[in-house]
């Protein structure tokens, strides 16, 4: 019986140190990705279903996404609204988490692996030019707002979709990608708070 355990275990532990490999090397490629422009522009189609609403709300929009300084998300759509995520502040959006999800988003956007890891187990998946990446919270403050949350894309993020505790969820798509080019001097002066 124990000769059968020990192949039966080594075999385990073979395949479980392949399966760490190869999320470790789908999560660089993933990073290698989200990295490759430091400056990237998009149109968004958001929607936001809750439990309490009998239709979703769907908002329309645009963002900036700059590596070094961080995300400009701009609604247009049914009202507009500008709000900006940057590494040193969080924008106090709503008593309800937002602001979290708003930390979790620009993470996300922005390729930043190492606060994703620190708040999530992730599982990554890359298949020729598209990958995808569902993210599960650790235990501690992020998995008292989210619960899970799944992108994709190939080049770019296409699509986010959040799923909160309390089962309200958001769906983002991601259109018309433009890599690269310089701030204008407005969302330079966004960035940096003035």
């Amino acid at each position: 019986m124990e000769r059968l355990i020990r192949p039966s275990l080594l075999v385990l532990f073979l395949f479980c140190n392949i399966n760490v490999k190869a999320n470790a090397d789908a999560m660089t490629d993933i990073r290698a990705r989200l990295q490759a422009h430091d400056l990237v522009r998009a149109d968004f189609v958001q929607t936001r279903t809750m439990k309490d609403l009998e239709r979703p709300l769907v908002s329309r929009g645009r963002l900036v996404v700059w590596g070094p300084g961080g995300v400009i998300w701009q609604t247009e759509q049914p009202f507009r609204a500008t709000y900006v995520l940057r590494d040193d502040s969080t924008i106090e959006i709503a008593a309800d988490g937002a602001a979290r999800i708003g930390r979790v988003l620009r993470a996300v956007l922005k390729g930043d692996a190492k606060a994703l890891e620190e708040w999530f187990e992730a599982e990554p998946r890359v298949s020729g030019g598209r990958w995808s990446l569902a993210l599960s919270p650790r235990q501690g403050p992020m998995a008292f707002f989210v619960k899970s949350v799944q992108l994709s894309g190939g080049e770019f993020v296409d699509s986010v979709r959040i799923v909160e505790e309390t089962g309200d969820a958001t769906h983002m798509q991601f259109r018309n990608h433009h890599g690269g080019g310089a701030l204008s001097d407005e969302e330079r002066r966004l960035l940096a708070g003035e």
